[in-house]
C-alpha cells in the first residue's frame, strides 16, 4: 500500500488544483445580460409571450452539451427581454429560437409566409434608435433596443413614434439573479467532471471503484 501514497498524493494535489482552476476561472464566452426587442406588424405589436417561446431552464453549458436555446432566449412570459448566454449570439440567433426568420428584404413568421417590402409597406431595423440595413449577424449587446417595423410610415416617423415604445428595462434586469439559475448549473457540471476524473483515478489505481 505504501507504494500507492506519492502517487495518490500527487494524483489528488493535480485533481484538486484541476477543480479550483476550473471552478475560479472565468470563461469570457460564457456571460449573463439582458436586452429589449420589438416587431410590429401593420402597427400592432407582435406578442411572443406563448409558453412555446419561452426557455425556463436555460442550463448555460457551453461545449457538446449546448443547445441553440441555451445561448439566447426568453424567460417567464416576459416577451420583450431578451436573456443572452453565450457571447456573440445574434439577433438572428435569438429569432431563429423563436422560429422567426429575417433579412434585409424580407420577414418570415412562424407558419411560414414571407413578408417583402412593397409599394405599401416597408421593412425598417432600427438598434438604439439608429437605422441598420440587417441586424441578423448583429452580436446582441447587453441593454441593447431592437425595433423591427413592417408596415406603412417613414423611416423618421417609425423611428420617432415606435421606437420608444420598445421595453427599456435590460439594466434593471441585468441587476437581478438570473431565473435560470446559471451560476449554481455551471458549478454542478464541474463538480459532476470532477466525480468522474476522480472515479477514473480509482479505476486506474486499484482496478476498480470502491462501488463497483
Amino acid at each position: 500500500m505504501k507504494k500507492y501514497i506519492f502517487p495518490l498524493i500527487l494524483l489528488g494535489s493535480i485533481v484538486v488544483t484541476a477543480f479550483l482552476v476550473a471552478w475560479f476561472l472565468p470563461r469570457p464566452y460564457v456571460v449573463h445580460y439582458h436586452a429589449n426587442f420589438a416587431l410590429y406588424m401593420s402597427g400592432k405589436q407582435v406578442s411572443f409571450s406563448g409558453n412555446e417561446y419561452m426557455e425556463d431552464v436555460a442550463r448555460c453549458n457551453i461545449g457538446k452539451w449546448v443547445l441553440p436555446a441555451d445561448r439566447v432566449h426568453l424567460h417567464k412570459n416576459k416577451w420583450d427581454l431578451v436573456h443572452v448566454h453565450m457571447a456573440a449570439s445574434t439577433w438572428g440567433h435569438l429569432f431563429a429560437n423563436l422560429r422567426w426568420n429575417f433579412g434585409q428584404e424580407y420577414l418570415v413568421d412562424t407558419t411560414g409566409k414571407i413578408y417583402t417590402p412593397n409599394k405599401e409597406n416597408s421593412l425598417y431595423f432600427f438598434i438604439n434608435g439608429k437605422p441598420v440595413f440587417n441586424p441578423f449577424n448583429t452580436p446582441i449587446q447587453s441593454e441593447d433596443r431592437l425595433l423591427i417595423w413592417y408596415g406603412t410610415g417613414t423611416e423618421e416617423d417609425v423611428k420617432n413614434t415606435f421606437f420608444p415604445k420598445v421595453a427599456n428595462d435590460a439594466a434593471l434586469y441585468n441587476q437581478k439573479d438570473d431565473p435560470a439559475s446559471c451560476g449554481t448549473n455551471e458549478h454542478s457540471e464541474i463538480l459532476d467532471s470532477f466525480g468522474e476524473m476522480w472515479h477514473e483515478i480509482k479505476h486506474a489505481i486499484w482496478g476498480h471503484s470502491e462501488d463497483e
